[in-house]
């Protein structure tokens, strides 16, 4: 089940379970893990009988997993269930989250989305006469197409001492950068047919701006970076590496760049906002464009499910006078709420200023003090 599909599945009567569980390889079973997540679950009170018989069976299944979990590669698994409603998936993760175990109405899923997607990648390995287009996935790198140069010979080609040299130069030189045109010409029509995320060149150094120059601008503000690399040498697995480290080069600088943005923009009195509660004031006013966590900060919280507001504490809404409804996630449930508005929610893992505060967030309007 997509993500989104995850988000949007709520249940009234019957309790949602989450699981996130790591692999440790040094162990030889998932199973005792497994099973001391889930135990404090097993009773659970204020439940009637249909939504306690439909836990106790998402109880049983999870804890059946663990020979399906040993028997994957995946570093880490995510479980949701919900026998009453029909929801069971379990989705390999492909980076380490933390373990937990949680009961609501709807999904868990901020471990989830703290995996940023990575996409997929074009990557060009280039030289003066040839070219390789690969497509990066998950899944790994597979060649798309490969790219001979080709020269038209002129029979009154030549010339005399420096001439000769100075137009043999000239000639090469309008091969290469013909060369250049073409394989960018390819790279694009791929790209119209099944885009690419991002853009990685690798290849000898002393032409990467010659055929950077070449490409169209859609694909140029999608490129993270390149490698020198031997194309007569080179491995799909090598390039796999290569292409690896960039990416995680590019999500360090985005998330530096992103929790810059914020405190700076927060310090100056712009649009922003820093700290939970007063972040918790612009998600319920429905003003937040993106909000930004820094790691795992956790606050529990209250949730009216009358008008959505979200405070740290009380009984009652103050804004409608609902009861509210208390979750151990606040920042889990404001995260949520921003996405379902149309913005941005991001977890992120670099150091910056932000730790100070643990969760800030970028304004479409600016929200009363």
């Amino acid at each position: 089940m997509h993500i989104d599909r995850l988000a949007r599945f709520e249940s009234s009567d019957y309790p949602v379970l989450s699981v996130y569980l790591n692999r440790h390889p040094e162990h030889a079973s998932a199973r005792p893990a497994l099973c001391d997540l889930i135990k404090p679950l097993r009773d659970v009170p204020d439940l009637d009988h249909d939504a306690q018989m439909s836990l106790r069976a998402d109880l049983e299944s999870i804890a059946g997993l663990a020979e399906r979990i040993d028997a994957g590669k995946a570093p880490a698994v995510a479980v949701f269930a919900c026998q009453g409603d029909g929801l069971f998936e379990l989705i390999p993760l492909r980076a380490r989250v933390w373990d937990t175990a949680k009961l609501s109405d709807r999904p868990y899923l901020r471990p989830l989305r703290a995996i940023q997607p990575t996409g997929t990648a074009a990557v060009v390995v280039i030289d003066r006469r040839h070219a390789w287009l690969y497509r990066w996935e998950e899944t790994g790198v597979g060649l798309i197409e490969a790219i001979d140069a080709t020269e038209e010979h002129k029979g009154n080609y030549g010339g005399f001492s420096g001439y000769e040299e100075r137009g043999a130069r000239s000639h090469a030189e309008a091969i290469e950068q013909r060369h250049f045109r073409q394989v960018a010409e390819r790279l694009f029509e791929h790209h119209r047919d099944a885009p690419f995320d991002s853009v990685v060149v690798g290849g000898h150094e002393e032409m990467f701006e010659r055929f950077l120059s070449a490409l169209h601008p859609y694909l140029s503000e999608r490129v993270i970076g390149t490698f020198v690399v031997d194309p007569h040498t080179m491995t799909e697995s090598g390039i796999g590496d290569r292409v690896e480290a960039l990416l995680r080069d590019s999500q360090v600088e985005g998330e530096e760049t992103i929790a810059a943005r914020v405190t700076e923009t927060a310090g100056i009195g712009g649009r922003a906002v820093l700290g939970l509660p007063q972040v918790l004031e612009a998600v319920s006013a429905g003003a937040v464009d993106h909000i930004v966590v820094a790691g795992r900060f956790t606050k529990d919280g209250v949730m009216c499910p009358t008008c959505g507001r979200l405070e740290r504490n009380g009984r009652d809404c103050s804004a409608c006078g609902s009861a509210v409804v208390r979750t151990d996630d606040v920042v889990d449930v404001a995260m949520e709420s921003v996405l379902r508005t149309g913005g941005r929610a991001d977890q992120i893992s670099v150091s910056s200023l932000l730790d100070r505060h643990g969760i800030g967030a970028l304004l479409r309007y600016p929200i009363p003090a």
